[in-house]
């Protein structure tokens, strides 16, 4: 009797461990803000980055920041930052009719020999409305910074 209660209460865990992996699997996205929007647009963006998926993170930028920033050069700087261990929170957005301001929060996760550590950084997008899509606008640099 002990043996078969063992064997239910094993199996009701392993459906419970099952269960758990299949709605992480599923609900790995995060909740998409509205592509027409300034902030939806460096949500994407940084989506983008995190996967590896630079021509995307690439398409995001402004007419002017692709002319002064070819994509070959931007994959090579891109594919160098330290968004694999960082989380940003998006914090603030003003808008100014077809140019806003996003304001995100970066907060990076770095080991060190004394154990886990993080440190924190606002880190502020330009973006422009460009043929009724928001893109993000770097005048000051040659390729854009990522974070």
């Amino acid at each position: 009797m002990a043996r078969a209660w063992l064997i239910g209460v094993a199996t009701f865990v392993a459906a419970l461990v099952v269960a758990g992996v299949v709605v992480a699997l599923v609900t790995t996205g995060e909740d998409l803000l509205p592509a027409d929007s300034p902030e939806g647009t460096v949500q994407r963006y940084l989506i983008a980055l995190q996967d590896h998926d630079y021509p995307l993170a690439y398409g995001y930028l402004s007419r002017d920041t692709k002319r002064s920033c070819e994509l070959q050069d931007y994959v090579r700087f891109a594919s160098d930052g330290e968004l694999r261990d960082a989380r940003m929170t998006l914090e603030d957005t003003q808008v100014f009719g077809d140019s806003a301001i996003v304001t995100a929060r970066v907060t990076v996760f770095a080991p060190d020999i004394f154990g886990p550590s993080e440190y924190s950084y606002e880190r502020t997008f330009d973006a422009r409305l460009e043929q009724g899509q928001w893109q993000l606008d770097w005048p000051d640099f040659r390729c854009p910074p990522l974070y």
